[in-house]
């Protein structure tokens, strides 16, 4: 393996997912950037998972599993999955999701190509059935300013595809670590964004399994085990979070000045539920236009 290869470690968080996780972890191995590490986290599963991936990398020595004695919750599973190996670059991926051959080849150039950034992430097709969908927001932040690229962030998030693009391990290590909150990726994310800028790689296919966690708020809630109320104003809840990261809580933003970083939570904050107006009016148009709407929006 060539030297002048940058490493990339990968890690895939997982809980119950046998039945979709090999598709998952093969969509890796069969990456045509060859030097990575893949390292499965298992989240204390009790569906055979251990077995099938202990299969898996007989074959691959690239291929590694790490087993929770308990579950310790998605959040902090991600956060120890992407903080952890030695690669210069890491990228998480979901257990149902998977990516092109040629998805971290094509994110890693533009990284290596522009050191301004954090984050290249590809372009996300969502699937159901099978079948491609209208879904996600067109996510890209490159302003000089990382004030304006965090207002950019949060102006245009949906589904968050740069949370499973690759991204500098620097980057990482200036994040404070993952917390169990409602959106806590968008929190995250927006980390990263004040640190460098988010590329979007629009030939790196990323494919993402509209179902399980990711499928609704209220499974989102479910599965972190925060309070059922959240689910019935999700976006002020989120708003409020943002709001304690950037003016207070995050070590991230300790370059602004006290009412900088008050200013630019106060804006943030309020662009999520704004937002959400929108996403609400959306979905009172008639169903027939929504898929033609949704393309001149996000696409």
């Amino acid at each position: 393996m060539p030297d002048a290869e940058p490493l990339v470690t990968i890690g895939v968080p997982t809980f119950q997912r046998r039945d979709m996780l090999p598709r998952a972890v093969r969509s890796l191995l069969r990456q045509t950037h060859r030097n990575i590490e893949v390292t499965v986290y298992d989240n204390a599963s009790t569906d055979g998972t251990e077995e099938l991936v202990r299969e898996l990398a007989r074959d691959d020595e690239r291929l590694r599993y790490v087993r929770r004695d308990r579950n310790i919750g998605p959040e902090a599973n991600m956060d120890d999955a992407i903080r952890r190996g030695e690669g210069e670059f890491t990228m998480l991926l979901a257990d149902d999701d998977w990516i092109a051959d040629d998805y971290v080849k094509r994110c890693l150039a533009e990284l290596l190509s522009r050191p301004d950034l954090s984050v290249a992430a590809g372009r996300p097709h969502y699937m159901r059935d099978e079948t491609e969908v209208p879904f996600g927001a067109r996510m890209e932040t490159l302003d000089s300013d990382p004030a304006k690229r965090v207002l950019a962030y949060f102006e245009a998030v949906d589904d968050n595809a740069p949370f499973y693009g690759v991204i500098r391990r620097s980057a990482v290590e200036a994040q404070p670590p993952m917390r169990r909150v409602l959106g806590f990726d968008w929190l995250w994310v927006a980390g990263l964004a004040f640190t460098g800028g988010i590329a979007r790689v629009e030939d790196a296919a990323l494919f993402r399994e509209l179902g399980g966690a990711s499928e609704s708020t209220e499974a989102n809630i479910r599965t972190s085990g925060l309070p059922r109320a959240h689910a019935k104003i999700p976006h002020l809840v989120i708003g409020r979070e943002v709001f304690a990261e950037i003016g207070w809580r995050s070590p991230v933003y300790a370059s602004l000045s006290r009412g900088e970083r008050l200013g630019l939570a106060a804006r943030c904050a309020w662009s999520v539920p704004r937002r959400n107006a929108r996403h609400v009016a959306f979905h009172l148009l008639p169903a027939r236009i929504q898929p033609w709407v949704s393309q001149k929006v996000h696409r």
